[in-house]
């Protein structure tokens, strides 16, 4: 795995010590099936837009405002590459988040 990437196991860990999960939303994400595989926890979308500008450092927000929001967080997308460059963007205003490794449809394998 790439440096920021967890597996299912990892990323189970991490939600249940509290951590946010936030999925991107678009014609393959199931949000229902992120619930399903993590359980109880704060489970949420992130709008593409958003995710875009940050990742092409086009964001008004702050570091302050984004370790706030995403330190420590759980990143899901379809296949696990958007959510990987997300998170290394992310790194970039010294936020520690997470990719899942295979996104949504490495848990969609798992069922």
């Amino acid at each position: 795995m790439i440096d920021g990437e967890v597996d299912f196991d990892s990323g189970k860990k991490l939600v249940h010590s509290g951590s946010k999960v936030y999925v991107f939303i678009n014609s393959f994400a199931d949000l229902e099936l992120v619930k399903e595989a993590f359980g109880e926890g704060e489970i949420s979308d992130i709008d593409l837009g958003e995710a875009r500008g940050i990742m092409f450092e086009q964001s008004k927000q702050s570091a302050d405002d984004m370790k706030g929001r995403f330190d420590n967080s759980l990143i899901v997308c379809p296949h696990g590459r958007s959510s990987l460059r997300f998170v290394q963007a992310l790194a970039g205003y010294g936020v520690k988040a997470y990719s899942l490794h295979g996104g949504i449809e490495g848990l969609r394998s798992r069922s």
